[in-house]
């Protein structure tokens, strides 16, 4: 039942998925391609610069498209009724728990196109020796990123159900107003203390607030 479902999941989510192994060929290579046209190539800075703008393209790579697999089937499911999963012969709990798995082993799609997508694009640039490129470390941390993106939208849509929407821009606004209300009286950024702790180790999210380099020392 596993392989019915992860095949499932497959045909509805292969034209997002063949658009992120595209993106994670293409957009590196043209941006390290188009960025060694118009820097120095002999320095250093500049050329880290362009592995850290690489990096940041695949972070956000990761967050698109771990919530595309995390909502896909859920929303597919919702235009049915969810007449499919509720006439399968097995509990709600384990149809998620399922449903969940089949998603992560689709991660691994556009965390393989990530690591050649690197290799494609470092492999065009003229590198000097004295930096190194980590297309694996980049699709190593893609895939990790992925995953807890992933397990924070499946959350979200699966807790929420109808009301995911309504719960993430209440959410959003709520954010926001605690942000302005500490603003006005006077207090640091509320939302800054909170998502560095978020993101620093050993915070839930610390791997977003890693260093994302394609080209490194």
């Amino acid at each position: 039942m596993f392989g019915e479902m992860l095949y499932t999941q497959w045909k509805w989510a292969r034209t997002e998925l063949f658009l992120y192994v595209l993106a994670a060929f293409l957009i590196p290579t043209i941006m390290i391609r188009i960025g060694f046209s118009y820097i120095d190539a002999y320095s250093i800075r500049s050329v880290l610069n362009m592995g850290a703008y690489a990096g940041i393209f695949f972070c956000a790579l990761a967050i698109a498209c771990a919530f595309g697999l995390a909502w896909r089937p859920y929303i597919n499911d919702a235009s049915l009724k969810h007449v499919g999963p509720l006439s399968l012969p097995i509990s709600w709990p384990r149809f998620v728990q399922m449903r969940f798995l089949a998603g992560v082993v689709l991660l691994l799609v556009p965390t393989v196109a990530v690591w050649i997508g690197g290799v494609i694009a470092t492999a065009s640039a003229p590198i000097p020796p004295t930096l190194h490129t980590y297309p694996g470390g980049i699709a190593i941390r893609f895939f990790f990123a992925a995953l807890i993106a992933y397990a924070a939208g499946f959350l979200l849509q699966y807790a929420g159900g109808k009301h995911a929407v309504r719960i993430a821009i209440f959410l959003f606004l709520t954010v926001v107003g605690v942000e302005l209300a500490g603003q006005l009286l006077g207090y640091d950024s509320i939302v800054g203390s909170t998502w560095n702790a978020l993101t620093s180790w050993p915070g839930p999210f610390s791997i977003f607030g890693a260093r994302w380099m394609l080209i490194d020392v």
